[in-house]
């Protein structure tokens, strides 16, 4: 699986971001992270892709952390 590196590091960065703003917490940052590196770790790339590409699909999941 082939991972877009720059996605990749405007992901970390929005994340870490999102936790030094107080928009989200510590373990949702973790866990968002966590969920991408498990993704590609198992070749999911349908998951790692959803997280890396999509606003909804990291909104809606950070928002549940």
């Amino acid at each position: 699986m082939k991972i877009n590196h720059g996605k990749l590091d405007a992901f970390l960065g929005k994340v870490l971001d999102a936790h030094k703003t107080g928009e989200v917490s510590r373990i949702a940052a973790i866990g968002a992270i966590a969920h991408v590196v498990a993704a590609v770790e198992k070749g999911n790339e349908s998951e790692a892709h959803s997280w890396l590409n999509s606003e909804e699909v990291y909104n809606r999941r950070m928002k549940k952390g």
